[in-house]
């Protein structure tokens, strides 16, 4: 890292993500938590949700309000609170942060980034989504991280929690076997938009759209419900020349984390079964973003899984020496708040 061992961050939107983003950090010596913006402002029942997760049980570093209410403390650090609809408004400045990173899901957060690194009031800041608005560069980490610019990528996107997992291993099955076309199943947990119970789909608050599938609007509870999925569409900026190539759907599943990919490629070289298995061991064998699983595990066994995915190799198939059947697991909160740091880190080593 350049002038500096401590990368402050600021997290914009304490929810699902924000959370699991603090509480990573928190653990890590690298980073501080300087501030946080919520549009709660019960800063005591944040701290609660922090402490207390039903996904991850309670965190090892325990935060605390303070007596003044608008400082919430990480053991030994403190970051201020604000309570501000808008991130361009937030002075995030005077906390010392260096890098906010907007965990709203809102595809406007990329310019109220873009305001605050062009007036310099923090040096870079990160989009937890893939926004339809431009960020100025979106990156898998470990997939197109070579292509970051210091010098202009100043609001960068980490896409979504899909792309992340699918990127590497159709990079690596790409490059070595070339895929001719294939399509993506995914099987995504509930979301906090959805119903509980039936209703209509107006009602639910998915910040930014508004779903037209009336099915979207059933109960959460018990249902798999069909839908498209963005995790194709999001390779674009990042794997442009594989994305045209590949078709995507995915199922709502009635569980609380942990998703699952079943990639079916048709590749342009012929391979054998224990060609692929090779592949996949030697390949991965020393990622730092994709860990290889032979034991016979199910979804809860990969909560709290830090990598990008987990490649089951269980259920790798060919067919016809052309068709490839892979499964893939990953945490799509803790596993992607893990690249988001990871990113942090990446533009903190330019400076």
């Amino acid at each position: 890292m350049g002038n500096t061992d401590e990368i402050r961050l600021g997290i914009n939107g304490f929810g699902r993500i924000g959370r699991c983003i603090a509480r990573i950090a928190a653990k890590q010596s690298d980073f501080t938590i300087a501030a946080i913006n919520e549009l709660n402002d019960d800063v005591a029942n944040a701290v609660y949700l922090y402490n207390y997760d039903s996904t991850y049980g309670r965190s090892e570093s325990r935060a605390e309000r303070s007596e003044t209410g608008d400082v919430v403390r990480f053991g030994e650090g403190e970051a201020r609170f604000f309570c501000s609809p808008k991130c361009e408004e937030v002075p995030w400045h005077e906390a010392g942060v260096d890098i906010v990173i907007d965990a709203t899901g809102i595809a406007r957060g990329v310019e109220g980034c873009r305001l605050l690194t062009g007036s310099g009031k923090v040096r870079k800041a990160i989009v937890t989504h893939s926004p339809e608005a431009d960020a100025d560069r979106y990156i898998v980490m470990g997939v197109n991280s070579d292509t970051y610019v210091p010098e202009t990528d100043h609001v960068v996107s980490t896409t979504i929690c899909d792309t992340n997992a699918i990127a590497h291993v159709l990079k690596a099955l790409d490059d070595h076997f070339g895929i001719a076309n294939g399509f993506v199943t995914t099987l995504h947990p509930w979301l906090s938009y959805q119903n509980l119970v039936d209703g209509p789909v107006a009602w639910q608050s998915s910040p930014g759209s508004y779903w037209k599938d009336f099915s979207l609007g059933r109960s959460s509870i018990g249902t798999l419900i069909p839908k498209n999925t963005t995790a194709v569409t999001c390779l674009r900026p990042v794997l442009p020349d594989i994305e045209p190539r590949l078709g995507g759907f995915s199922y709502r599943i009635p569980t609380d984390v942990v998703c699952s990919a079943d990639l079916s490629l048709s590749l342009e070289k012929p391979l054998s079964l224990e060609q692929l298995e090779a592949f996949v061991e030697d390949h991965f064998s020393d990622s730092p973003y994709v860990a290889v699983n032979r034991d016979p595990l199910v979804s809860v066994d990969f909560r709290g899984e830090p990598y990008s995915a987990v490649l089951d190799a269980r259920w790798l198939q060919v067919l016809d020496g052309k068709l490839a059947k892979v499964v893939l697991w990953y945490d799509n909160e803790w596993g992607y708040s893990s690249r988001v740091l990871d990113m942090a880190r990446l533009m903190a080593e330019s400076w």
